[in-house]
């Protein structure tokens, strides 16, 4: 499972004076103590929870005396909350969890609006979710999920992205293909190399076998449209061969000889020029 890998999030640390005597502010320090040392830990889900409760305490407190402790502890939590949960995101997203981790960036980003975090933004918690939705969409993708692989890369909205599972895809529809070739199921490999082509236009083998294929099949006008495409993309004297048979084959001479005049390659040039004595006439 591909392992989505997020920074580290910063620590944060309060000095607090103690010279408050109040028990109030006592068990808000207390309080907030606990949720600290469950941060330093990494135990993010008890932090949240006693961080949570600290700054509710320390909202209530009213004594004048104690205002600069209750304001770092308030500070504190403000932002070790929202850091909490994307830390928990992060963690989720690297399991493979990628539903339960969009929902805590999502928690992250209401916390960071709740306690008047500005680090944690829309921007940047949008950024580490399609992170998620790429991961998610590579591991449909392997799993031969194609359907579900392209959907969820699309919610990025990232043309890289969707153009690298796209390939992925056709990779792994010409592989497919070129196992039906060998085997001479045509049907199949032309079917496998059509979808290979819907997800990568420029793969000159797809339409290389695509075309191939469709010879076998007898079906030359598909056949010659496929290697047009071929050679457009790419040129290679196997391209122009089968270009020029399939020409041959669908009654058009004149560009199976045209074709034929471009087969460059010593294993396929006697068989070129034997036809050509028949087509360039």
């Amino acid at each position: 499972m591909k392992q989505v890998k997020f920074l580290l999030l910063p620590l944060f640390t309060l000095v607090i004076s103690f010279g408050v005597k109040a028990q109030d502010i006592n068990a808000v320090v207390e309080q907030f103590n606990k949720g600290s040392e469950a941060f330093k830990a990494e135990n993010y889900q008890q932090a949240i929870t006693d961080l949570e409760a600290a700054y509710v305490a320390a909202t209530a407190v009213t004594d004048e005396d104690a205002a600069e402790t209750i304001e770092g502890i308030k500070a504190n939590c403000k932002n070790m909350i929202p850091y909490s949960y994307s830390s928990i995101a992060g963690s989720l997203a690297s399991e493979g969890k990628y539903v339960e981790a969009i929902d805590y960036f999502n928690k992250s980003l209401a916390a960071a609006g709740k306690y008047g975090n500005t680090d944690i933004t829309q921007e940047n918690v949008l950024e580490k979710i399609n992170s998620v939705y790429s991961a998610q969409a590579a591991d449909f993708a392997k799993n031969g999920e194609f359907d579900k692989a392209i959907e969820t890369v699309t919610k990025t909205g990232d043309n890289d992205a969707i153009d690298k599972i796209k390939k992925f895809v056709a990779a792994s529809y010409l592989k497919e293909a070129q196992t039906a070739q060998r085997a001479k199921d045509y049907k199949t490999a032309a079917e496998k190399s059509k979808q290979a082509t819907e997800y990568n236009s420029e793969s000159e083998s797809a339409y290389l076998i695509l075309g191939v294929s469709y010879s076998q099949l007898k079906q030359y006008k598909n056949a010659v449209d496929a290697l047009e495409k071929c050679v457009a993309l790419k040129e290679s004297a196997q391209a122009y061969y089968y270009l020029a048979a399939a020409y041959q084959q669908s009654g058009n001479n004149a560009k199976a000889c045209q074709n034929y005049k471009k087969v460059n390659d010593p294993k396929l040039s006697a068989n070129a020029q034997a036809q050509m004595k028949v087509v360039c006439k």
